[in-house]
């Protein structure tokens, strides 16, 4: 839709500009002239109106090293999660377990009093990281989750 009060204000000018043209004398020119600065603002609102919007580019995705703190932190812990279990342990599950507790917690249910109904919600491989009952690795140097595994837990964890 056109401007009205930029328009509006353009043709009480012209208006304004004949009248005094004709009160001193020299009415034809200055209509002519009012009409064509009409005119031209009626085109200029018209380009404007009809110029198509700009486009809104997608903000470019961080690199590793332009990604908050935090969230490198936790991509981190990911990475280090596939190479050592111990990783899991001190690191994946502590991030997990408050997560996956508020989670289950917005369903009324708590996975130390209710292991089963936790179990079947969570799915296997993200109740394995998180179950209450996980014993720490033995061995610091064995090796973590796999990559399904991993990424199978983290898709649980987001449909909750």
């Amino acid at each position: 839709m056109i401007a009205r009060r930029p328009l509006l204000l353009v043709a009480a000018g012209c208006v304004a500009a004949t009248v005094l043209g004709l009160v001193f004398g020299r009415g034809g020119t200055v209509a002519l002239a009012a009409a064509l600065a009409l005119a031209a603002a009626l085109a200029a609102a018209t380009t404007l109106e009809v110029r198509p919007a700009r486009r809104q580019q997608p903000p470019p995705r961080a690199r590793d090293d332009e990604m908050p703190l935090r969230l490198r932190q936790i991509v981190d812990i990911l990475r280090e999660s596939e190479q050592s279990a111990f990783v899991v342990d001190r690191s994946l599950r502590p991030l997990l377990v408050p997560i996956v507790v508020a989670c289950l917690g917005r369903r009324g249910i708590d996975m130390a009093l209710a292991p089963r109904r936790a179990q079947e919600l969570l799915g296997d491989q993200l109740w394995e990281i998180v179950r209450p009952d996980r014993t720490s690795a033995a061995n610091r140097v064995s090796r973590g989750l796999a990559g399904d595994d991993l990424r199978e837990a983290i898709e649980r964890l987001e449909q909750l």
